[in-house]
């Protein structure tokens, strides 16, 4: 077996682990032109057909997210040692996975008019069989921890002059209007690890360029991931790809998610009028206390930007939509420096169902000369 895949089976994504499942979408949504359907990438799709293949993934990292379980949690153990094929063998984690879907979107469909108000998380919440008695030490204990990550959203009454202000504030603490404006391409250069890595820091290079786009290459041993917005297109190519040697076009909340994470880099001045409505409120992010926007825009999942006291964003959260339910993709910014006369985050913490990696920047070049190619679609990548 090539060591490569190996390697991708233990350190790469949990969203692999289960992706022979099938699910049931109690959404109406159309998947875009040209975006490749899971069942004609994955073997054994049974219950559902017409989703696109990176709504698929993030589906099995709700799973993987709901009940902790890795790939060998679900799949056959020859998930390890032989080809992909063997995601495709039917287990009994398998079939119960099957029928716990069907029963999820029966629920939704008959009590909530079909939208997803019941996840796999619901009832599992990270357990890998959900809890039917009463836990005493909880209800007489110290309550739970809130989840950060929830939609959920409790708002101050809405006030237009406060959201433009903790804009301003934002760019302000960045270096003021016209410092971000000067601002129209960067390369960065670090250092990525993560599971994928078996948590080793392997070279990362970062392009951006106004108003949004943006690449990102991880260097790993077996191959480079590429991830490319070209301001429209969300492409993946990688050695962990859902096929080996296979280019994934990213729909729904990745494409919108990819435009803010790019805008954040190079644009942040463009973030407000990418949403048509805002919303603010208060919590604690690391004991500190923060200011929340949550923005929303008609056929979009929302996001939520986390600012501190300084006015410097320290967190965004943002999700997918998926057949099961919507997951998180969260960003913890840390190590502002100024590079140019705009305060950069030197080091940042992507967290999301299928994968946990920090970013550790090194160098920054600012409106630096980022040509178009950098933002092609990339070739499917040949493992080393």
């Amino acid at each position: 077996m090539n060591v490569g895949w190996r390697r991708a089976i233990w350190g790469a994504t949990a969203a692999l682990c289960v992706c022979a499942l099938s699910v049931v979408s109690v959404r109406s949504q159309a998947a875009p032109p040209g975006a490749e359907m899971a069942e004609t990438v994955f073997q054994n799709v049974q219950v559902l057909k017409g989703i696109p293949v990176d709504e698929f993934m993030d589906t099995m990292g709700m799973f993987a997210a709901a009940t902790t379980k890795d790939c060998t949690g679900c799949h056959s153990p020859q998930v390890l040692t032989d080809s992909r094929d063997a995601f495709a063998v039917v287990t009994p984690m398998i079939q119960r996975a099957r029928q716990m879907v069907v029963m999820m979107n029966t629920i939704n469909r008959t009590y909530f008019g079909g939208e997803t108000r019941v996840t796999c998380y619901t009832c599992h919440a990270a357990k890998d069989i959900p809890e039917w008695v009463p836990n005493l030490e909880i209800q007489y204990g110290t309550p739970p921890l809130p989840n950060p990550d929830t939609l959920r959203f409790v708002s101050f009454p809405d006030d237009a002059d406060q959201v433009n202000e903790l804009f301003a504030s934002y760019i302000q603490a960045l270096g003021g209007a016209q410092a971000v404006a000067g601002m129209t391409s960067l390369v960065a250069r670090g250092t990525y690890s993560g599971w994928d890595t078996s948590r080793s820091p392997v070279p990362v290079e970062i392009f951006a360029r106004a108003p949004g786009q943006m690449t990102t290459l991880v260097e790993r041993t077996e191959g480079t991931n590429s991830y490319v917005f070209d301001g429209t297109n969300f492409w993946f190519a990688g050695v962990d790809a859902a096929v080996p040697n296979y280019t994934l076009t990213y729909t729904g909340g990745n494409l919108s998610g990819a435009r803010v994470d790019s805008q954040v880099l190079v644009a942040p001045s463009l973030i407000q009028a990418s949403y048509d409505s805002w919303q603010v409120s208060e919590d604690f992010v690391n004991d500190e206390l923060v200011t929340i926007l949550q923005g929303t825009k008609e056929g979009e999942t929302p996001v939520n930007l986390f600012f501190n006291e300084a006015g410097l964003l320290v967190r965004l959260i943002r999700w997918a939509d998926t057949s099961v339910g919507p997951v998180p993709t969260q960003f913890d910014f840390s190590d502002y420096r100024a590079v140019s006369g705009v305060q950069r985050p030197y080091r940042w913490v992507k967290s999301w169902t299928n994968n946990q990696a920090t970013f550790v920047i090194e160098e920054y070049q600012m409106n630096a000369a980022v040509p178009d190619a950098r933002f092609a679609r990339p070739e499917p990548v040949a493992l080393r």
